[in-house]
């Protein structure tokens, strides 16, 4: 199961990568004027923390939830497997665009922005992903042998996604906290 998450994880960001490298010129334009625009922006924004905080609990309790309620039903492994690719393509993506729009500016933008929070989120929902895969294979090996016990399996998952929780939570505020902070550090930095 670690393997088949990591793979599929792995795939997505490798995937995600490839996509912002291979962006036809007008929709690389359009995000470049976005990134351009946010770049020139940065400085001058307030940031709602306690707005900031709210979503992105929300957003990532939210997702690991998803995961997790996937978890709790035999035909939920390609769902399972669909969300780990989906965010490892979306970081994949993110990272390559900048990379490839900005280049060394880019890579200080991607390690400012994406990688605080993402340094505690993606091995949460790697955690989660492995669990609920691991769950759902389970539930099947109950299916074919009645005599397989579920219980301890279930507790355990419950657990484990607890955990998972509280990553994804403090993931958020990391993400509220010291992101923006970063971001409009290394921004001030890269202008003058």
């Amino acid at each position: 199961m670690y393997l088949l998450a990591l793979v599929t994880l792995t795939a997505g960001i490798c995937f995600g990568n490839w996509g912002a490298h291979n962006l036809d010129s007008g929709q690389a334009g359009q995000l470049s004027v976005v990134l351009d625009s946010f770049v020139n922006q940065v400085g001058t924004v307030a940031v709602d923390r306690s707005q900031v905080v709210k979503s992105t609990i929300t957003n990532n309790l939210f997702f690991i939830g998803l995961i997790y309620f996937l978890g709790l039903t035999v035909i939920g492994t390609p769902a399972i497997l669909a969300l780990l690719f989906a965010r490892g393509f979306s970081l994949g993506f993110t990272v390559g665009f900048l990379t490839k729009e900005r280049a060394g500016e880019g890579v200080v933008i991607a390690l400012t922005s994406v990688l605080p929070q993402n340094i505690l989120l993606m091995p949460a929902v790697f955690m989660a992903g492995v669990a609920a895969l691991s769950f759902s294979w389970l539930l099947i090996r109950r299916f074919l042998n009645s005599r397989n016990p579920v219980l301890p399996g279930l507790i355990g998952y419950h657990l484990l996604i607890l955990v998972v929780c509280c990553i994804a939570a403090a993931a958020g505020l990391v993400e509220a906290f010291i992101t923006p902070d970063l971001i409009k550090a290394a921004v001030n930095i890269l202008i003058k």
